[in-house]
Formats: structure tokens, sequence, C-alpha cells
């Protein structure tokens, strides 16, 4: 998260974070980059590190998982990485729980709300 993010994370936690038995941050998903063979290993784990995608929390519920991206302002760009960021968890991770995207914001934009009720999105405002 940044630090533009952490206020409206703190709202959330305030307002629905009863809700989960807990949370893992700053997870990463997806390949990252290639390299080529010769690359010495030091700078093979900081790309591994640096090149993934980050998922901002991963909550954890009784019955469900939701991958949570916190933004302000969210956009359609949000809803991209949350769609993106779900599918990579559940193939980089396998989990057994069934996997909820959501997105935390500080502004309801009702074009966002539509398109997160669509594709089955939380869309958390805050």
């Amino acid at each position: 998260m940044f630090v533009h993010d952490i206020a409206i994370w703190e709202r959330f936690l305030d307002e629905h974070g009863k809700d989960f038995t807990g949370f893992s941050y700053d997870i990463k998903v997806g390949t990252g980059a290639t390299l080529p063979r010769k690359t010495p290993e030091a700078y093979r784990r900081m790309a591994d590190i640096l090149s993934k995608y980050r998922i901002d929390a991963v909550g954890f519920k009784a019955n469900q998982i939701e991958i949570i991206e916190v933004k302000p302002e969210a956009s359609t760009v949000a809803i991209g990485q949350v769609i993106t960021y779900v599918d990579l968890y559940k193939r980089d991770y396998e989990p057994t729980a069934p996997i909820v995207g959501a997105i935390v914001t500080d502004r309801h934009l009702p074009d966002i709300a539509y398109l997160t009720n669509l594709h089955g999105i939380n869309y958390y405002v805050v």
C-alpha cells in the first residue's frame, strides 16, 4: 500500500475489520520478469521481488478469502487489477476457500459501483 492508501485502509479496518479473521499484506503474485540466464543471483532475487504484481491485502473470513485493492477514487483500473489479482492468486496459491475480489476506496462512483456489482467484486467506500 502507498502512503495515501493508509488512511482509507484504517477507516476500512475501523468499519469492517471485525468481519475478518485476519489479513496478509503486500502479497506477490504472477511470474515476474524473465531475465537472461547469466544474470547474477542477487539480481534475480531482486527482480523476482520487484517485478511481480502486489496485492494490497488478502482478507480472510470464515468461509472466503477477499483479494483487496485499496485506492483513492478507485476507477476501472482498480477493477482490472482485482480481476487480475484474483486469477493469479488462485493459480499461485491454489486456495480451497472461495475467492472474492474487493475494492476499498474513499469516493463512491456510480459507474464503478455498477461494474463491481456486475463482476462480483465487493465495493467498500469508507
